[in-house]
Parts: structure tokens; sequence; C-alpha cells
């Protein structure tokens, strides 16, 4: 074999052990963003950081949570983990 037939079945093997993981990322990307999108008042949310709450207001790159009886946090949209309706 020649050196261009090698590069080329290189990258042939890098397609396949890493196409798999990026089209999952994607998928889990956009699925983080439609449930970001969709948040609402009165859903109850986890932050990345373990923070439970129930959103207030949706502001554009913030949320804010209600998260005691007096305490109020605002987080931003990206730190939200999950969301329980």
């Amino acid at each position: 074999m020649n050196y261009f037939q090698m590069v080329i079945i290189y990258i042939v093997i890098m397609a396949v052990v890493l196409g798999p993981t990026y089209f999952t990322n994607k998928k889990k990307k956009q699925k983080q963003q439609e449930m970001i999108n969709s948040l609402k008042a009165g859903d109850k949310i986890t932050t990345i950081g373990g923070i439970k709450g129930t959103v207030v207001e949706v502001l554009t790159d913030t949320v804010e949570i209600k998260i005691d009886k007096t305490a109020r946090m605002t987080i931003l949209k990206s730190a939200v983990s999950s969301v329980s309706k």
C-alpha cells in the first residue's frame, strides 16, 4: 500500500469510531436546547449545581427561580439540567 491509501484508511477508521459519538452529542445538545426554549413560569427545575426551584420568570438569557418562600435566584438558562412540569 502506498501513503495515500494509508491516509484514506486512517480517515475511514476515525470516521467510524468518532462519527456515532458526534451524532449522539449533537442530538443531546438539540434536546437540551428544546428543553431550555420550552421553559415557562411554574416549571420545577434542577440546575447543574443541584439547586431545585420553581421558575418564576423567563428572561432572554436567564431564568428567575423561587427556591424558598422568600428566596429567589437568577440563573443562566444554560445552567438548567432538568425540568419537571
